[in-house]
């Protein structure tokens, strides 16, 4: 137990701290484990038995995954510290999840089912409910992540793609806007030396259309297509290299304007754009939440082992990626696209040929403790102040 007490817990209040911690971690491992605790499990004729086809397995997994909520997902990423693979470094992560409608936009809150005999059974085994309804990590799937950005008012930076031949109204729109431009850079870059009253300065500002952005003085270009919001873009960047565009949506997420910020030196544009990158990070952070450890496990390519790997997948496809397919076809084509490679070892147990032979249960794990038990080192680096962890156990491969 010293291993699992070891688990760095993971809450919305250090999630950002863990998910840079986990990032290095999974980019230095060799495989990854993930388990999840949900409120509560199929049960009667809709659990999983030996006689059920592949198919009816699936639509049993489906169900039990939009009907019950994960609470709590363990993410472990293991290194392999020798090449005989008897000396493992684990990383255990235990993440709480709520879904709580942080974005007030309807998602990712909903119903979902609970069994009562389930709770029992995880306050027993000392589970947090109030860290997880009041600290648990929210979450948007990726097809709720396109319909909320639809909904929300967030500038942010976008290159000129490459345009067409420009047409006349090209022409007028962009020297029209070039001039303008120009002369409120003037107007930045080279202040007034006289001392004018605030009524002056206030009228001198309205007539030039400039703004602040925080400290920064800016203004806002009005568009009304992205045609324009091209033009916009290329006549910015081809009129002086301290001023930055940022493409302004409606709520719709369609461009209605462009602000321009202007900046007094080069470190003052570095210094802006590290601010707007480090909002853009914080608004995907909100948006997608918990989804970010899927999509950071699903990018490194690495291995995924699953005790269940069918009612895993089914769960983190429904609650991070997409509402499930209707049958299990379809579903392995989605899994295949974010997941590469997953290792199923509750299957790989069925699948071992002496063990359909055995005839009891004692004759099964004896055939296991003399075949595949072996000694290894497992190593739990230092976690949220918990002394290091290196223990001998029996481990089975």
């Amino acid at each position: 137990m010293a291993a699992a007490a070891s688990a760095k817990q993971v809450t919305r209040r250090n999630f950002p701290e863990a998910l840079r911690e986990l990032a290095a971690h999974v980019k230095e491992c060799d495989y990854v484990a993930i388990a999840a605790v949900k409120t509560g499990a199929p049960t009667g004729w809709r659990r999983a038995l030996p006689v059920d086809t592949v198919e009816t397995a699936y639509l049993k997994a489906k169900f039990a995954s939009e009907s019950f909520q994960p609470l709590h997902i363990a993410v472990c990423p293991f290194r392999l510290g020798s090449a005989s693979g008897s000396d493992v470094v684990a990383y255990p992560y235990n993440f709480h999840l709520f879904p709580r409608d942080e974005l007030q936009l309807g998602m990712p809150s909903y119903s979902f089912s609970c069994q009562s005999s389930y709770f029992s059974s995880m306050a027993r085994d000392g589970f947090d409910f109030n860290m997880c309804i009041y600290d648990g990590i929210s979450y948007l799937s990726r097809v709720q992540e396109s319909l909320a950005r639809k909904k929300t008012f967030t500038p942010h930076l976008q290159q000129p793609s490459p345009s067409a031949s420009a047409s006349v109204a090209d022409s007028v729109f962009t020297t029209r806007i070039k001039s303008r431009i120009q002369h409120w850079r003037k107007g930045c870059a080279e202040p007034s030396k006289t001392a004018d009253g605030s009524l002056v300065s206030s009228l001198r500002k309205l007539i030039m259309g400039s703004e602040s952005y925080g400290s920064r003085p800016s203004m806002t270009i009005d568009v009304c297509s992205d045609r324009q919001v091209q033009l916009v873009l290329e006549t910015v960047n081809g009129t002086s290299g301290d001023l930055v565009p940022l493409v302004v949506p409606d709520k719709g997420g369609v461009p209605r304007a462009v602000r321009v910020i202007f900046t007094s030196s080069a470190e003052d544009k570095n210094l802006l754009l590290m601010d707007i990158k480090k909002l853009e990070d914080e608004q995907n952070l909100k948006f997608r939440g918990f989804r970010e450890v899927i999509d950071l496990v699903a990018s490194s390519e690495k291995p995924i082992i699953s005790y269940n790997c069918l009612n895993d997948l089914t769960m983190m496809h429904t609650q991070f990626i997409a509402p499930l397919p209707p049958n299990l076809h379809e579903f392995m084509c989605s899994s295949r696209l974010v997941f590469s490679s997953v290792v199923d070892i509750g299957h790989l147990w069925r699948e071992i040929s002496p063990l359909r032979k055995a005839k009891n249960i004692q004759a099964a794990l004896s055939y296991l403790q003399r075949q595949y038990f072996v000694p290894m080192e497992i190593e739990i680096p230092l976690q949220e102040m918990v002394p290091r962890v290196s223990q001998k156990v029996e481990k089975m491969f």
